[in-house]
């Protein structure tokens, strides 16, 4: 790596993509994070119906909200996963690092407003207007 990366690389003061990949690959209490993120995330019908209806690019995407759900549900109520729960959660998380990154990034925005100007300086764009990140709403990039 150049020190021109290096050194931009240091600013940036938010969770890249790979950053969040290599935690949801190495860590499973941050998969476990991820997926109840993911859950919040699904329209109430969504969450409800353990279905995909809207194209929103939020929460879980259709082949996973079956799965996602029922994951994300078992690990809000304290529930042990199953072996078999495990396995799909290993495969679903990572494919969310995009989204997850989006919702981290607003998230800190939110808790230290002053991040507000370094976002504005990474996107290139002056006074970007960010979403203030709230329990059960995100803005993100992928599938669902």
């Amino acid at each position: 790596m150049n020190n021109t990366t290096a050194t931009t690389a240091n600013l940036y003061p938010f969770l890249t993509k790979a950053q969040i990949k290599e935690r949801l690959t190495a860590d499973s209490e941050f998969r476990k994070t991820a997926m109840v993120i993911l859950f919040t995330l699904q329209t109430q019908y969504e969450q409800e119906t353990s279905t995909t209806l809207n194209k929103n690019r939020q929460g879980f995407m259709s082949s996973h909200s079956v799965w996602g759900t029922k994951i994300a549900r078992a690990i809000k109520a304290g529930e042990e996963l199953t072996p078999e729960m495990h396995d799909k959660m290993d495969a679903i998380a990572p494919r969310y690092s995009r989204q997850l990154a989006v919702f981290f990034r607003a998230q800190a925005i939110a808790e230290q407003p002053a991040l507000q100007a370094a976002a504005a300086l990474f996107s290139g764009i002056p006074n970007v207007g960010l979403p203030v990140v709230t329990d059960d709403a995100s803005d993100n990039d992928d599938q669902g």
